[in-house]
């Protein structure tokens, strides 16, 4: 009989050391979910009185992916939630079951609380939460952590873009119970942003987290909420490169304008060049901006200013080209405007400040075909000859023209050939029109260089009150952002 025993032993003990170390553990879990899940309700609240408030904690990290959409005013972000709970059905004595004091459920066997994020901008309702597995210890608390990927509407404000900060707001609460039967508060004053990896747009400095209570119409119970702020700034290097350096560019080309010569007839095609460019990188940037009537951006008073300043250069070359090439330069420019721009009256800072401007030139009557000048001489000579007056001859002014027409004699007007005289009066006449004609040329040309020096000197104004206007709009645009 002892034999017989101790051969059973053995074999059950052989049985026993082929059995999984685990086995009895996982046998001991099934045991306890069948036990625990056994008269269970996922759809009561986890508590053993009515009238006791289920107490949730909520806990939020910002993962890897986040972006905020500007002109939609929305925020896309990877969550992984974190919420906490007591489940009173959920509790066990773990050395009934060997020791376990811990399982992990199907989040969709037990109750969880309807956390969901108020100002979500799904298309429909709000987004399902996963069904992933809950932590439960034995002394019924809950721990559900899942990664979950939100879209929340975010106010985005843009008054000093590129350089700009955002807050933006996830309101998280219960959907279906009031404050009296699910209290919901945060775990830490911050969100946990350790995680988070880089990213191009935006840096992430904080995650700030505060409970609310609102009373809406609907009912008088209290509804809590927990908002987490995100809060962001946006690096500002890929917009300073391409929008404002090009602006502060064509802003400098239609400066460079005003030293083009207006000879030259390309200044109205740079500056409009600029003009136009300037208004189609405008129109790039408004496309990335959200459409608001609240505030305009920094950035769009600078390029509001930038194409004034455009338009400003365009009509000061209107000015000086008119100045320079007006139907009006056959009359000199008025005396206070020569006197206002130090043209007869020069002085030191005039010389100094109009450098280089333009500077007349000496006119001088030309020689006519035949090279003899016209001076009062010829008309003195020529008359007194025809007239037969020699007292009235007198000595031309060394010019070899009259010294070479011996008209020493006296003539007699009968004696004179009709004919003759004819010809005589025709050539005087053409003389007295060349003269008169070559007085009205110089006193045009004198006229016209004059306006010459006005517009090169009305040049030099512009061009200094157009770089004194840039810099201070560049400035004060700066120093804003």
């Amino acid at each position: 009989m002892k034999t017989l025993q101790n051969m059973l032993t053995f074999a059950i003990g052989a049985v026993m050391s082929h059995v999984a170390p685990g086995s009895d553990v996982h046998s001991m879990e099934e045991q306890l979910l069948m036990d625990l899940l056994k008269d269970y309700n996922p759809d009561r609240r986890p508590v053993t009185n009515n009238s006791d408030t289920v107490n949730v904690t909520i806990d939020v990290a910002v993962a890897e992916y986040l972006h905020l959409d500007d002109r939609r005013h929305m925020l896309t972000v990877n969550l992984w939630m974190r919420l906490f709970w007591t489940d009173h059905f959920l509790k066990w004595d773990p050395s009934k079951y060997d020791g376990v004091d811990l399982l992990r459920i199907q989040c969709s066997k037990i109750w969880s609380p309807d956390i969901v994020l108020y100002n979500s901008v799904f298309e429909e309702g709000f987004g399902e939460v996963p069904d992933f597995k809950a932590t439960v210890r034995s002394d019924g608390s809950v721990a559900f952590l899942y990664p979950y990927t939100f879209k929340a509407a975010c106010r985005v404000n843009i008054v000093y873009f590129p350089q700009d900060s955002q807050v933006c707001p996830l309101k998280f609460g219960s959907w279906s119970y009031d404050g009296l039967k699910v209290d919901l508060m945060n775990k830490f004053p911050k969100g946990d942003i350790a995680n988070l990896g880089p990213n191009e747009e935006w840096e992430i400095t904080d995650l700030l987290a505060e409970r609310h209570v609102h009373y809406y119409n609907c009912c008088p119970e209290p509804f809590p909420d927990v908002t987490f702020s995100l809060v962001m700034n946006r690096r500002p290097l890929y917009h300073q490169y391409y929008i404002f350096v090009p602006a502060c560019v064509l802003m400098l080309i239609s400066l460079l304008g005003f030293l083009t010569p207006p000879e030259s007839g390309e200044r109205m095609t740079m500056v409009l060049t600029a003009l136009l460019a300037n208004t189609v990188n405008m129109e790039m940037v408004a496309g990335q901006l959200p459409k608001t009537s609240t505030y305009v951006p920094i950035i769009g008073k600078y390029f509001g200013a930038v194409l004034f300043i455009n338009a400003l250069a365009i009509a000061m070359n209107v000015v000086v080209l008119s100045l320079h090439f007006g139907t009006f330069r056959a009359h000199p420019p008025p005396a206070w405007l020569k006197k206002s721009l130090r043209i007869d009256t020069p002085s030191r800072w005039a010389e100094w400040f109009f450098w280089r401007c333009f500077r007349r030139r000496s006119v001088s009557f030309p020689l006519d075909t035949s090279g003899v000048i016209m001076n009062s001489c010829i008309w003195t000579n020529l008359g007194a000859a025809l007239s037969g007056n020699t007292s009235r001859m007198t000595r031309p002014c060394s010019t070899s023209a009259i010294e070479t027409t011996h008209l020493t004699k006296p003539y007699n007007n009968n004696a004179v050939d009709p004919v003759l005289l004819a010809k005589i009066d025709l050539i005087i006449n053409d003389l007295k029109a060349a003269r008169i004609g070559k007085e009205e040329r110089k006193g045009l040309e004198e006229a016209m260089y004059d306006w010459r020096e006005v517009a090169s000197r009305v040049d030099r104004i512009f061009f200094a009150m157009f770089t004194v206007i840039m810099i201070v709009v560049n400035t004060m645009v700066f120093r804003q952002i």
